[in-house]
């Protein structure tokens, strides 16, 4: 079985981990927490690719960021 956890930095708070069982959903969640964040500024909302992580986005101009990774469970 797979798991998908959602990690949350932000230079605001301690980072943060969320499972999901399904990527989608976790991709999901991630966009959605990114844009809320970036509403103020949304040209910081950049979604990219980062070797071994399966979701990448950045949502400030100070490197917040939520990214998503793979594990077996």
């Amino acid at each position: 079985m797979k798991i998908y956890n959602v990690l949350w930095k932000d230079r605001h708070s301690d980072t943060t981990a969320k499972p999901f069982v399904n990527l989608v959903d976790a991709i999901k969640y991630a966009r959605l927490n990114a844009a809320e964040c970036s509403k103020k500024y949304p040209e910081y909302y950049k979604e990219s690719h980062i070797d071994g992580w399966l979701f990448h986005v950045e949502y400030s101009c100070e490197g917040d960021c939520i990214w998503i990774t793979e594990h077996d469970l």
